[in-house]
């Protein structure tokens, strides 16, 4: 099944818009969430440097001795962890690394030396404890005194409490980026749509054309065979309705509708002698008058838009059991539309007068080709055939009784010219 233009549009720029707004929202949302953090961070460590200094600045930092500064030290960890509730707990470390508050602090000479040399907060990975992700970030402290670092503190932060702070306005910055996701893909689907229709428009103009250019050159046909007026319309009909019956989707319906117009196409180049004869054709006619359908293939073959259509129009000839013309294709070998045509083409030559012979009944054409099921039709095609007519979804032409008016109706078709052309 071919889907349309809006369909494939909607569908690849849906896909696409999901893609984009879960994208821009993951990274603008850990964007947003990681410049929040660092805020955080950025905060507590400025408040513990304001806290610190002072006590720093009473601290020998040759002997590590701390004196009356240690209790400052205590007062300013608590003042941390009491005020900023993404705090866990507050270390100070000596330049060396070893624990300068709480004494008993497991010395950290690796993570103090990074952040000395750093100059800047350096944070460690993320790890559990007490079920809390917590993660531990080292700031150097400079002396008070001078231009050195004399010491480095160390913040322990609860990244579950940090992201309370942050998940509100995690979800503003989400909502907001699915939200423009969501009207521009509005507005791209909008242009679609107008544009679908336009395209809508010009298709169904080329399709009338293109019927109307079709049911012309069938128009032609008939005139040129005057014997069959109408035949082409009628076989068109019957073979359409079958195609329907037989539950064919709805461009393969379209290609054998125009394939029975066009399937005499090729009696253009049959002689007139032979096309105009009104009585039974002998061997040699028979012969000439089955090569209109090389004829019709060979008229169509250069346009592509009839790439479908041909073979229909080549093969309506054949028999199921292979011995039609031109190919003495057989059973499934025969493409389903020339399958088609085939029966419709046969119904409406029993069913209309001819020259040579009167109209034969609904109920003798009806048998005849229940006879011929399986071996010059196929069955498949007779049996929804046969349905449609016991339906009356196929009602051939009424005959015509009047003998004069049947005369006149056969010959040359096309008008005479009495007034000579200047």
């Amino acid at each position: 099944m071919r889907v349309s233009f809006l369909a494939r549009f909607t569908i690849v720029t849906a896909l696409a818009t999901i893609a984009v707004a879960v994208t821009l929202s993951y990274v603008l949302s850990a964007s947003h969430t990681r410049s929040i953090q660092s805020d955080l961070v950025g905060t507590s460590f400025g408040q513990a440097s304001a806290l610190l200094t002072p006590a720093l600045g009473r601290i020998d930092a040759r002997s590590h001795r701390t004196g009356s500064a240690y209790a400052s030290l205590a007062q300013a960890a608590a003042q941390i962890t009491s005020f900023q509730e993404y705090v866990r707990g507050m270390r100070v470390y000596w330049a060396d690394g070893t624990a300068l508050y709480p004494k008993d602090a497991k010395p950290e000479p690796l993570a103090v030396r990074n952040a000395i040399a750093a100059q800047e907060v350096v944070r460690e990975p993320v790890r559990s404890a007490g079920g809390e992700r917590i993660f531990t970030a080292y700031s150097p402290l400079g002396d008070p005194a001078g231009n050195e670092y004399i010491a480095v503190v160390a913040l322990d932060f609860s990244l579950d409490q940090m992201g309370s702070h942050t998940a509100a306005e995690g979800r503003f910055v989400v909502g907001t980026t699915v939200g423009a996701c969501a009207l521009i893909f509005l507005s791209l689907f909008a242009l679609a749509l107008a544009a679908q229709r336009e395209l809508n428009v010009r298709q169904n103009l080329a399709d009338v054309t293109f019927t109307q250019t079709m049911s012309g050159l069938a128009a032609i046909v008939d005139k040129r065979d005057p014997y069959t007026a109408g035949h082409s319309q009628r076989v068109a009909a019957y073979a359409k309705r079958l195609a329907t019956a037989l539950k064919l989707d709805r461009e393969t319906i379209k290609t054998i509708e125009n394939a029975a117009l066009l399937h005499d196409l090729g009696k253009i180049g049959i002689p007139d002698a032979v096309l105009l004869k009104p009585s039974k054709f002998d061997d040699r006619e028979r012969a000439i008058i089955k090569f209109h359908p090389d004829i019709a293939a060979e008229i169509l073959g250069g346009v592509d838009a009839m790439r479908d259509v041909v073979p229909c129009i080549i093969h309506h000839h054949e028999r199921w059991d292979g011995e039609g013309y031109p190919r003495r294709l057989a059973a499934e070998k025969i493409p389903l539309g020339a399958r088609i045509i085939c029966v419709a083409d046969a119904y409406d030559a029993m069913t209309t007068d001819r020259p040579y012979r009167r109209a034969l009944s609904v109920d003798v054409a009806r048998t005849e080709l229940l006879k011929m099921a399986g071996t010059q039709f196929d069955e498949r095609c007779v049996r929804g055939f046969v349905a449609l007519i016991d339906r009356g979804a196929v009602v051939p032409p009424a005959p015509i009784t009047d003998e004069l008016v049947l005369a006149r109706s056969f010959g040359q078709q096309l008008a005479s010219f009495e007034t000579p052309i200047a």
